[in-house]
């Protein structure tokens, strides 16, 4: 398959979204449980965002007729990101509307408890913010603020790797109630953005950067992907997250030999397609050119991969809690075709093939 139609496909998915569950514009993504096995429409700005992001990265790479269907895909996710914030003292985003029983859209029972609505999250915040390209000032509201929310502030971190629970780094939540958490691939999004309007780097920036540090140097993805990162809890996409940012900034560049090196040990370990194509994208973005995706053999399973999870233990700290909060059974699983047909796209537009990784 090639790039453009790839990308007709994945703007064939926006304009046959299902319009009871999605609104316009919006890509479709699903919610399921290993336990009830039912997949449950999830309508959340969060993968629209990630999609746009990965498209924007490479419009110069892109040829007259896939320019237009970019834009066509932009159009109608941008229309959408203003109903998923309510905060303009801070202007930041939420995963869900923030409507009452917007959260866990299309959901039995949690769409019915209020205390399952989430706050306003860094992660998606930041994701729409690099598409949106809001004014600086915009920006820098939701920098100010981000600090009220970092650990030791006001709460103090419970879970996560003990070795981290001391820096002042950044939660991935807003909400002042709401547990601290440290995720990687939250915190890489949210440098991608920082880097994007170079604002000054304050305690709680520097220490979160120290969070990303020391997971490379000791390599906790492998030690435990779901204390390093409760919403991606997959060491592939750990490792991807960390070689966009380390390719896009200066931040981690002194750490990028050690990168590649972890990326290789786990490329080298695994024979799962979709994994491989993670990982043959971030070893290209470092610099590092392998074989491309075997299409073929990834293209039959391509909608069922996941992406992100919703860990419904993830921000206790009670140890025996912490114990199972890593189970599958505590997850729902999010899966987004057109994101999986985005990695697909950028895997074919940067990595080289026939070279062997050195």
């Amino acid at each position: 398959m090639e790039t453009t139609e790839i990308l007709l496909k994945i703007r064939e998915i926006q304009k046959n979204a299902d319009k009871k569950f999605f609104n316009q514009g919006i890509f479709p993504s699903y919610r399921q449980n290993i336990l009830t096995r039912r997949k449950i429409a999830d309508d959340n700005i969060f993968f629209s965002a990630s999609i746009l992001y990965i498209l924007d990265s490479y419009t110069h790479l892109y040829n007259e007729k896939e320019l237009k269907i970019y834009s066509d895909i932009k159009k109608e996710v941008t229309q959408n990101f203003d109903f998923y914030t309510n905060k303009p003292n801070r202007n930041s985003f939420n995963f869900w509307r923030k409507e009452n029983g917007k959260h866990f859209p299309n959901g039995p029972v949690f769409s019915k408890l209020a205390k399952f609505k989430l706050p306003d999250d860094i992660d998606t915040t930041s994701l729409i913010q690099l598409c949106k390209k809001p004014p600086y000032k915009y920006a820098l509201k939701t920098k100010q603020a981000i600090p009220n929310h970092a650990n030791t502030v006001k709460l103090k971190i419970k879970n996560g790797h003990k070795s981290l629970q001391h820096l002042k780094a950044y939660s991935t939540w807003f909400g002042n109630n709401m547990p601290i958490e440290f995720d990687v691939c939250v915190l890489s999004n949210l440098f991608l953005w920082i880097n994007e309007y170079n604002f000054d780097l304050n305690q709680h920036d520097l220490d979160s950067l120290k969070l990303l540090e020391t997971t490379i140097c000791e390599s906790l993805y492998f030690k435990s992907p779901f204390h390093s990162s409760p919403e991606y809890p997959n060491a592939s996409i750990i490792l991807y997250h960390l070689a966009r940012l380390i390719a896009k900034t200066n931040y981690l560049n002194k750490y990028r030999s050690k990168l590649v090196g972890d990326i290789i040990k786990l490329k080298n370990q695994t024979k799962d397609a979709f994994q491989l194509l993670i990982l043959n994208s971030s070893l290209s973005k470092l610099g590092i050119y392998t074989n491309n995706a075997n299409t073929n053999e990834l293209m039959p399973n391509l909608s069922n991969h996941w992406w992100f999870t919703a860990g419904l233990l993830s921000i206790y700290g009670n140890s025996i809690i912490q114990k199972i909060a890593p189970w599958s059974i505590f997850h729902f699983r999010f899966v987004c075709p057109a994101l999986n047909l985005s990695l697909l796209l950028e895997n074919k537009l940067i990595a080289v093939p026939n070279l062997k990784t050195k």
